[in-house]
């Protein structure tokens, strides 16, 4: 776990108060592995994760994996203290429905955390410079934040708030290079592969020829939390 990430999940605890042995939920939780910190650090008596891919839930660890989308979760209504999603919303095309949903999971008083990127962020993406379709492709997928907090004010939450939260990261062009080939941002597999291939070549050169050269990038982030 990066401290970054680390950091992501301490802020989301910290505005999101929980009772002592919650059970807490990851919408899109992939292999878990943001699921089981936050379960650890609040001290989760139970810990739910849903992924539309059963081959992510097959790497699940100290956590119930349950198939299942945003717009329809598998859980029962009023049994989660807290649900949260981190780079999920942008994969998920109605955020009504979302929202309804995880109003009806949560307790009375539960919390909904949900962190993505902003359009900011895509439009300053570092990968832009070598895949230039990429912003393209990504913009309608990374709907403004305030979309999901106008949803979840409109399917009943009491109070929602957000924060923008900007972080500044560190890579070298050797292991930007590596990531790329092994296509680490699903976007990648959505730009035309004769542009995929020309950046991936350009990068990889690079990389070849000063692989400890240090990019830094910034990532920012939106926070949305509401309480039912």
């Amino acid at each position: 776990m990066g401290q970054q990430d680390l950091a992501r999940l301490e802020m989301m605890l910290g505005r999101c108060p929980l009772p002592p042995g919650p059970t807490i939920a990851e919408i899109g939780c992939g292999p878990g592995k943001l699921l089981r910190t936050a379960a650890q650090l609040a001290g989760a008596a139970t810990a739910v994760g849903v992924d539309p891919e059963p081959g992510m839930l097959a790497q699940a660890k100290e956590f119930e994996g349950r198939v299942g989308r945003a717009e329809s979760l598998p859980l029962p209504g009023g049994s989660c203290d807290l649900a949260f999603s981190s780079l999920a919303m942008h994969l998920v095309s109605d955020w009504a429905a979302a929202a309804a949903e995880v109003h009806r999971v949560l307790k009375p008083g539960g919390w909904s955390a949900t962190w993505t990127l902003t359009p900011e962020h895509v439009s300053g993406h570092v990968l832009n410079r070598w895949f230039p379709s990429l912003a393209a492709q990504d913009l309608p997928r990374f709907r403004s934040p305030e979309g999901w907090l106008h949803a979840l004010t409109l399917s009943g939450f009491g109070w929602a708030a957000e924060q923008q939260v900007r972080m500044l990261r560190q890579t070298t062009l050797g292991r930007l290079a590596e990531q790329i080939r092994s296509r680490y941002i699903s976007t990648l597999a959505l730009i035309p592969e004769a542009e995929y291939e020309t950046g991936a070549r350009r990068l990889e050169q690079l990389g070849a020829q000063a692989p400890e050269a240090v990019i830094e990038y910034e990532m920012i982030w939106c926070f949305i939390w509401a309480r039912r």
